[in-house]
């Protein structure tokens, strides 16, 4: 299996776009997300506050969630880590895939979610591909 997964449909914690990396065992995918938060307060001193979220799966579970299409595999063409030159456009086509699937599949996405979010959700996506699709157009 690939060494790098992609969320492409959300399900429990996981948003469309995180990753799964295997580890060094070749038993597990994990993903790994942390938030940092500092705020000043009025003595000058601040209070910070670090979120760390681990997900781990196994392969066979992997497995099971690509074939129900929640993730697709990265291969080294498109792995972000893999390679440090992005090509501005094709990252703007990649965007673009991956928003019109949203668009597409929005009643899924939005299943559990009150109408207004639902709006709201799709309001958002389709403004940023006006704005991808424009960014496009200027290529030459």
């Amino acid at each position: 299996m690939a060494k790098v997964l992609k969320v492409v449909k959300p399900f429990y914690v996981m948003e469309v776009g995180d990753t799964f990396e295997l580890t060094e065992d070749g038993k597990n995918y994990k993903s790994s997300y942390t938030e940092d938060h500092s705020t000043a307060v009025d003595d000058g001193s601040s209070v910070e506050a670090v979120y760390t979220s681990n997900y781990t799966i196994s392969t066979g579970y992997a497995k099971m969630l690509i074939d129900e299409g929640y993730l697709s595999p990265v291969t080294n063409d498109t792995c972000e880590k893999c390679s440090p030159f992005v090509n501005v456009f094709d990252e703007i086509d990649n965007m673009l895939q991956e928003y019109n699937y949203e668009l597409n599949h929005i009643d899924d996405i939005c299943a559990n979610q009150p109408a207004c979010l639902k709006v709201e959700h799709e309001t958002v996506l389709r403004n940023i591909c006006t704005v991808l699709e424009h960014l496009k157009s200027l290529k030459k």
